[in-house]
């Protein structure tokens, strides 16, 4: 039993694919481990970090934007006959590059953004088995028809890999486009009844 008879697709890693992967893979593991230095960073250097954010938020978006667009229309099952079919890696890695693109977004003080990017590329992916569904084509041999074609699954690899990535992005989007930033530190002592508080 292989991965592509469980799955019933064919999966492999295009060029193209090997840098987003590892973008993902080292924004994700600074996020994780590193998120409450980058916190104290920016409170250190606002401007700075202000603009790493926005920087960093571009550039995964452009990315995003790259795999969405020959992915979204692109209706090709990855188990057709020919070429142009859908990479199934897409779908993931657009999601999670737009996903990254609004948390650095966020970091960059552009919240509208951070929230627009997950609404709207969040619904393009929800949209993707309605809009352009995944169409399976093959010749039937034993009764020598024609063409048959249908549509995949929701819960099909073709389709799962665009909701599940819809669902990250769309979850990122609203919690770093409507969480209210900390309030600012004030200078003081953190006790104001204490003895030693200057008014």
């Amino acid at each position: 039993m292989t991965i592509e008879s469980v799955l019933g697709a064919r999966i492999s890693v295009p060029p193209e694919a090997v840098v987003p992967l590892l973008v993902i893979s080292i924004a994700l593991a600074i996020l994780i481990f590193a998120g409450s230095s980058l916190a104290r960073w920016k409170e250190a250097n606002p401007v700075a970090a202000r603009k790493f954010g926005m920087t960093v938020g571009a550039i995964c978006m452009l990315g995003a934007l790259f795999f969405l667009v020959r992915s979204l229309p692109n209706q090709s099952d990855p188990n057709n006959d020919g070429t142009g079919q859908l990479q199934l890696l897409d779908a993931p890695i657009a999601g999670f590059l737009a996903a990254i693109g609004a948390a650095f977004w966020r970091m960059g003080d552009q919240r509208r953004v951070a929230l627009v990017i997950g609404l709207v590329v969040g619904g393009l992916m929800f949209a993707k088995p309605f809009v352009w569904p995944v169409l399976r084509t093959w010749t039937d041999s034993y009764d020598h028809g024609g063409p048959r074609t249908y549509a995949r699954g929701m819960l099909d690899p073709e389709h799962l890999g665009f909701l599940a990535g819809g669902l990250v992005v769309f979850v990122t989007g609203l919690v770093a486009g409507l969480k209210a930033p900390p309030a600012p530190k004030r200078p003081g002592h953190a006790f104001p009844n204490h003895p030693d508080h200057v008014a």
